[in-house]
């Protein structure tokens, strides 16, 4: 990549691993990145993964795929409004939109089928070979299984550069055992790859004291996502039906929620069906997107521009944006819509996971229209053989994983 943009250096577009590039490649290092996520089979599969609505109910809400596309292009709007607009930023000294859309591309390639339940159901099985986690899993396909299932970091996967996996990288406590909740974590193999991107002493001590360690483009990622996943399982509970106005005048009532009465009447005039949902949600977007600026940081972490800004939203915009969040997970999330056939998908995941633990700890046969996946049979370490389990379960498309069940109870 050529420096003519001087927010990034060569130390951010070094590529974990050697990358074999045409002579006359035109394409910068960030923008290698997204290509390649984007043609992953990783990628692919979350076509048929759950955001919320699990997959098979309707043809009309969000998967996976969809969510994450949207997330990539609030991302890329988000970056250049602040391109555009920040006193901090010039056409030679600006965030690269293709690293925040590589970002938002990859933040949810990790997730498993059955959504946010099968993520923590899947932690609890993996528990004694270091647990499960979305963000760390996005991780190791970026590192490791992309373009061709190869470990270790002389390896690297798709090759990604530092900057990407710092902006996919949330969180960085290394360990289940080292939070305070068992989840958000890194998995203990994948230390060496943090400190390729950190190379910082004192950041476990940091990460555990709930110091927020994240490049600018993690944070706008991180923004990306609240803003897609907070008004599209809005946008989808309105169209399956699952809310009504009434629903949502006593939530507001009973909860004295802290927000504006433009926002109440605006939403209850699309629950009556007096204003188009998705004219709502275009209009919301572009609010909070163009309530966003940069704020500098007296001290950059590591002394690079890349960590020295974060974000900030004007407090009626973040209002909204809570309150909206805590209307979805209270009357949608938690709704039976939702939660009956996450839980019957979920118990699926289960009985999957543990045929196939089973079939290691035990050495169980395997019926031949499940065999064990690959990696598994030539290994001898217990806990590289259920991590190698887990990528193949967390892999599965929910209709995938449905299947498999149905062959398992034939």
């Amino acid at each position: 990549m050529g420096l003519e943009n001087t927010f990034y250096s060569a130390w951010d577009c070094e590529s974990l691993g050697q990358r074999h590039l045409l002579q006359d490649e035109y394409r910068n290092a960030f923008e290698i990145d997204r290509d390649r996520i984007i043609h992953s089979t990783a990628f692919r599969r979350l076509q048929s993964k759950t955001q919320v609505y699990v997959t098979g109910q309707s043809d009309q809400y969000r998967t996976r795929l969809t969510h994450s596309i949207e997330v990539a292009q609030i991302g890329r709007s988000l970056v250049n409004y602040l391109n555009r607009r920040s006193d901090f930023l010039t056409p030679s000294y600006q965030i690269d939109s293709a690293l925040v859309e590589a970002a938002c591309l990859a933040h949810d390639l990790g997730n498993p089928p059955i959504g946010h339940k099968g993520e923590s159901r899947l932690n609890e099985l993996m528990d004694p070979w270091g647990g499960f986690e979305g963000n760390a899993q996005s991780l190791r396909i970026l590192t490791d299984i992309v373009r061709g299932d190869t470990r270790g970091i002389s390896k690297g996967g798709m090759q990604p550069t530092r900057a990407l996996l710092d902006a996919v990288l949330k969180y960085k406590i290394v360990g289940k055992d080292n939070t305070k909740s068992g989840a958000k974590f890194l998995y203990p193999e994948q230390r060496e790859v943090l400190t390729w991107v950190h190379d910082d002493a004192d950041l476990d001590k940091k990460s555990q004291q709930g110091v927020q360690i994240r490049s600018i483009e993690c944070s706008i990622m991180d923004l990306a996502d609240d803003i897609a996943y907070t008004t599209s399982d809005l946008f989808d509970g309105v169209k399956q039906s699952v809310l009504t106005a009434e629903q949502v005048r006593n939530y507001w009532e009973e909860e004295q929620v802290s927000v504006s009465d433009t926002l109440k009447t605006d939403l209850d005039e699309v629950l009556e069906g007096r204003f188009p949902m998705s004219r709502f949600v275009a209009g919301i977007i572009g609010r909070w997107i163009t309530s966003v600026h940069l704020v500098e940081l007296p001290e950059p972490f590591m002394q690079v521009p890349r960590y020295g800004y974060t974000l900030s939203m004007e407090n009626s915009a973040q209002l909204e944006l809570q309150a909206l969040r805590a209307l979805n997970y209270k009357l949608i999330y938690n709704s039976d819509y939702v939660k009956l056939p996450e839980s019957a998908g979920v118990s699926i995941l289960e009985e999957l996971f543990t045929y196939y633990r089973d079939a290691v700890l035990e050495k169980r046969p395997v019926l031949k229209d499940l065999a064990l996946p690959r990696g598994v049979t030539g290994e001898k370490d217990i806990a590289v053989k259920m991590r190698h389990v887990c990528d193949w379960i967390s892999g599965m498309t929910d209709n995938y994983a449905i299947r498999l069940h149905s062959r398992l109870k034939a």
